[in-house]
């Protein structure tokens, strides 16, 4: 199935678009294709926050809004054709991508005791790049693109900042360190970043115990 689902996503991704409806509208009824969607593994939901500059620990989530969910590919390119791209939402806002039913936070039974692999990138860069990555990072989640270690990811999420945009890819288990690993080295070569580039994986326990998630020596590195 995890191999069909990616199969499907990416024959779609070759345009960068979801299928078009055809010239002649008499062709649709002649032609069932046009009536087919591939199904995806899981539901996803799309969330979006802008917690502001008051915002804190405790009433942030109040900020986060799900905007859409989606099960099939053809659903999937209807909202990522339709919606604001990622570098041309407001600094200090974020998009979130998780299994629906799994809230983008750290209290979440899904997510209490796993973690994120997060990677950096100048906001110099972000017209040039950030829209692709981001779009590479969440087809690899919502394509079950991680192998054997699928059922570990849980979301990813773009943040766009003044000065460092980031990718950071949830898991829900911190623990099992191989599978971490694996994913980690997985998101690198999905990003296509150099192999001399490190990127680390903090639990959210560790995170929370500290001033921001952004903080502290990473408990794996790839």
């Amino acid at each position: 199935m995890a191999d069909q689902v990616v199969t499907a996503i990416d024959q779609l991704s070759l345009s960068g678009t979801a299928q078009t409806e055809p010239e002649d509208p008499s062709q649709e009824t002649a032609n069932p294709d046009f009536a087919i969607k591939h199904p995806l593994q899981n539901r996803w939901a799309w969330w979006y926050d802008y917690p502001g500059k008051k915002t804190t620990q405790n009433n942030w989530a109040s900020h986060l809004k799900k905007i859409f969910t989606f099960d099939t590919v053809e659903d999937f390119w209807c909202l990522y054709n339709n919606i604001t791209p990622s570098q041309a939402i407001q600094a200090g806002s974020n998009y979130h991508v998780f299994k629906d039913g799994i809230e983008p936070m750290w209290e979440d039974s899904a997510n209490r005791i796993g973690g994120k692999w997060t990677v950096e990138f100048s906001s110099k860069k972000r017209a040039d790049q950030l829209d692709q990555l981001w779009l590479f990072a969440v087809l690899a989640v919502v394509g079950e693109g991680f192998g054997e270690d699928s059922d570990q990811v849980t979301g990813v999420v773009v943040s766009v900042r003044k000065q460092n945009d980031r990718i950071a890819l949830w898991t829900k288990d911190a623990r099992a360190q191989d599978a971490c690993i694996r994913i980690g080295e997985k998101f690198k070569e999905i990003l296509n970043l150099p192999a001399h580039m490190t990127i680390g994986y903090q639990s959210h326990e560790d995170s929370m115990k500290r001033v921001g998630s952004s903080h502290g020596r990473p408990r794996y590195s790839v």
